[in-house]
């Protein structure tokens, strides 16, 4: 393979992944937080203002609200921010067309990751390493599932892993260019999620920390005052992205408080803070939890990581652990990246679901690269080098034959190790966020339903899809006909046991897979 046949192949990996990405835009309905997305950024592009919500960054919310924005849609005055969205998204055509436009803003983002995939790929195993790093991330079902979700999950993701390596250019190139990038992709990253900076505070420590002990050696006091500027200019450069992606407001935090610059951005991290001790409700293998548990990420990453990918990447952390002494600290940054992610969501209340941990991905796509280009080029007699490549092989088709496979479920994916009732082991956003009732429409018109009720985990208005024959299911109410049930629901989370009764059954059939479809006779309950 030529170098050009290798950027040929990364740039049609990107090509086909963007495909897949925008082909699932109308298989699926609004998942549960698109309206909020929608509603806060047209807040923030209409009026100049940004008050429905503190706790989640404008960067991305303003990016899904962009084109809708420019086809004509404007803010309508909701004091709700779920009922600003619904109203903003409507019903019929133009719920779809809307929604459509509301999704496309986060491809941007998804272009981000794949380029600095793909540049940092490039710098640990050349062209080939550019091309599979790309591939990683463009064969990952959660990575997909959110690239095509108008959400706040998807970019904080690419703004990690791109502030991770602008960090690693400055400090080996310290120049004001470079100190000017990592300021700029720290700033946006600060702007699209609060857990960003946890991410990048434990990486930036941690790769100091390795950096000081790798080269074990205190540089001149010119170099100490250049790398000292960087940082000046770097944080410099990061204030004032923050203050401009919050137009330059000037107020106080509080009521009667001292302005300050962006005064959103401070009262967002308390939101954050606050929610992040709280809890929330969780479901894991069965049982439902408010303060989650300790090792729910580790199951998280377990059974919704292919397993290609997992392979290759553990097989990877060996392999960068072995080049320190040949690339010296740089060949462990990926690993001290998916690290930095893990630990803090390990340490946190509030279990999520995969989306929380996005950001560790790419950094696994990185240790995959270096697996896989390592694994086909060591030395070796005869038979181990070509029991290496067709392992190495094997590894990479399996990632490209799971995204295939996986289409349009991204959202949905589970590997094999969740076993054949994934919803036993995870729901919630893993697995149901409100995305069938497109699904539900068309099975309601397909076996002539002419009234059904429905207990829907998400946010959407069931006239918004064309469901006019259909109403929500009340708590710990039992009806007769035909009913749709949410996995979540039935799981238990957020309705307790409710539908207990309803769990019981046999369903009829699957809508998707996040909701059953049952059939009650009239005389029984």
């Amino acid at each position: 393979m030529t170098r050009g046949r290798w950027r040929f192949a990364t740039a049609l990996v990107a090509c086909l992944a963007t495909i897949a990405v925008v082909a699932t835009y109308p298989v699926f309905s609004q998942m549960w937080d698109e309206p909020a997305t929608l509603a806060a950024g047209m807040e923030w592009l209409s009026t100049g203002s940004y008050h429905y919500e503190a706790q989640h960054p404008p960067l991305a919310r303003v990016a899904s609200a962009l084109l809708p924005y420019l086809r004509g849609a404007r803010s309508l005055g909701n004091h709700a921010i779920y009922d600003e969205g619904r109203a903003l998204l409507g019903e019929g055509v133009h719920y779809r067309r809307t929604l459509f436009l509301a999704r496309l803003g986060m491809l941007p983002f998804f272009w981000l990751m794949l380029v600095v995939c793909a540049r940092w790929g490039g710098r640990i195993a050349g062209d080939a390493g550019a091309a599979l790093a790309a591939l990683f991330v463009a064969t990952n079902p959660n990575l997909l599932a959110h690239a095509g979700i108008a959400g706040t999950d998807f970019a904080p993701a690419a703004f990690v892993v791109a502030t991770v390596y602008a960090w690693l250019r400055c400090r080996e190139q310290p120049t004001t260019a470079h100190a000017a990038l990592l300021g700029l992709a720290t700033g946006f990253a600060a702007t699209t999620k609060f857990s960003t900076l946890a991410f990048l505070g434990v990486t930036l420590v941690l790769g100091e920390a390795i950096r000081w002990f790798s080269v074990r050696r205190v540089g001149e006091p010119s170099v100490r005052a250049f790398a000292w500027r960087s940082a000046l200019i770097a944080a410099g450069t990061a204030a004032f992205v923050i203050w401009a992606v919050y137009r330059f407001h000037v107020g106080p935090v509080t009521p009667g408080g001292v302005p300050v610059p962006a005064p959103e951005f401070f009262a967002g991290l308390g939101a954050f803070f606050t929610h992040g001790s709280g809890g929330h409700p969780a479901f894991l293998l069965g049982e439902v939890r408010l303060r989650g548990w300790w090792y729910y990420y580790l199951v998280v990453l377990a059974v919704k990581t292919p397993l290609a990918l997992l392979a290759l990447a553990i097989a990877g952390v060996v392999y960068a652990v072995r080049a320190l002494r040949a690339e010296a600290w740089t060949a462990v940054v990926p690993i001290l990246g998916a690290v930095a992610v893990l630990v803090p969501a390990l340490l946190s209340h509030v279990d999520l679901g995969v989306r929380i941990v996005l950001a560790i991905y790419p950094f696994l796509a990185l240790l995959a690269a270096r697996a896989a280009t390592t694994a086909w080029h060591s030395a070796g007699s005869g038979a181990q080098v070509l029991a290496r490549r067709a392992a190495v092989s094997l590894l990479v088709a399996g990632t490209m034959v799971t995204a295939v496979r996986s289409w349009p479920d991204y959202l949905a994916y589970f590997n094999p190790v969740a076993g054949a009732r994934p919803e036993r082991v995870l729901v919630d956003s893993n697995l149901d966020w409100g995305q069938d009732l497109y699904r539900l429409a068309d099975t309601v018109r397909a076996r002539g339903i002419d009234s059904i009720r429905v207990h829907y985990f998400g946010s959407s208005q069931l006239s918004s899809v064309g469901l006019t024959n259909a109403r929500r299911l009340g708590r710990d109410e039992r009806t007769t006909g035909w009913v749709a049930a949410s996995e979540t629901f039935l799981a238990g989370v957020w309705s307790d046991t409710s539908l207990q009764w309803l769990a019981r059954r046999r369903p009829v059939a699957r809508i998707g897979p996040s909701m059953r479809l049952y059939y009650i006779p009239p005389n029984e309950r």
